[in-house]
């Protein structure tokens, strides 16, 4: 009987390992996001959130991390089981529109869908519905966050939280975060600030309705923050943006989510956007 060498079995198992991170790259790869999501208007960097909006680059992720994110989706449904196990009631979608809870904002180009809503059984809240957002951390993210706390070890999820807290009317939002390494669990509620909502909100507007790129979070592409960010060529050594509408000066925002040509007078097509014509002229800082 005809036998494969272990180098033959070591090829086939690294020759399906590849195939496997291929197929997802193909199964969970995205499009452009067509808003700018509340769940990076807290990131630091208005002008990192601003290219991601002007469509300037597409970060496209290996197998594995995609893998890792898609994760992070299907998890939220073993915490969910755990805490209607303890006691907790809890909405994945709007009854009233049997949809998920959405926020939307800036003629429809801000906005973000919340994890989940949900009723504690603890009478300290008052029977008064709750945010829930649900979060996956590597171990230095995990150990960051339970050192600092959301507020401080997580701002930008604190920032998503507050914006849908704003919206929904909830005082308070319960945060809950799993250590993928160990699977250990933390545990946080806080209030959610309003002011820092509507803060949120005017940071979004400007970013979006802006026609020439924030000012640079530093002028070092060495700097922690520029190091490993997917707009560091762009933004530090002038590399080409992705040619597309959105990233061309004569487009801008208008109502209802769509975009409108100063060159061509006229809304652009949403299945054009994505490739844009001729007289494409790259934004300008």
């Amino acid at each position: 009987m005809f036998q494969l060498s272990a180098i033959e079995l070591q090829q086939l198992a690294r020759r399906v390992k590849d195939d496997i991170d291929s197929a997802c790259v193909k199964i969970y790869t995205e499009d452009h996001r067509s808003h700018l999501g509340a769940s990076i208007i807290g990131d630091e960097c208005g002008r990192k959130i601003w290219y991601v909006f002007r469509w300037a680059k597409f970060q496209i992720f290996e197998g594995r991390m995609l893998r890792l994110f898609n994760r992070g989706h299907r998890e939220e449904e073993k915490c969910i089981q755990y805490l209607k196990a303890i006691g907790f009631t809890v909405w994945t979608v709007d009854e009233n529109t049997g949809e998920q809870f959405r926020i939307h904002g800036a003629q429809g180009h801000y906005g973000g869908s919340a994890d989940s809503v949900g009723l504690t059984p603890f009478k300290e809240l008052d029977n008064k519905p709750i945010l829930l957002e649900f979060k996956t951390h590597n171990r230095g993210s995990f150990s960051h966050l339970i050192k600092n706390g959301l507020i401080l070890g997580k701002p930008q999820h604190y920032a998503q939280m507050c914006s849908y807290g704003a919206k929904f009317g909830f005082s308070y939002g319960m945060y809950y975060a799993v250590g993928k390494d160990d699977d250990d669990i933390y545990i946080e509620f806080v209030f959610l600030d309003p002011r820092h909502a509507d803060d949120l909100s005017r940071k979004a507007e400007g970013i979006i309705y802006s026609q020439t790129a924030p000012p640079k979070i530093s002028l070092q592409s060495s700097y922690y923050e520029c190091k490993f960010c997917a707009m560091n060529g762009i933004c530090h050594f002038h590399e080409p943006m992705e040619k597309n509408c959105r990233s061309c000066r004569n487009a801008r925002p208008v109502d209802n989510a769509e975009w409108f040509c100063d060159r061509w007078q006229n809304i652009i097509p949403k299945d054009f956007i994505p490739t844009g014509c001729d007289q494409y002229y790259q934004i300008g800082e």
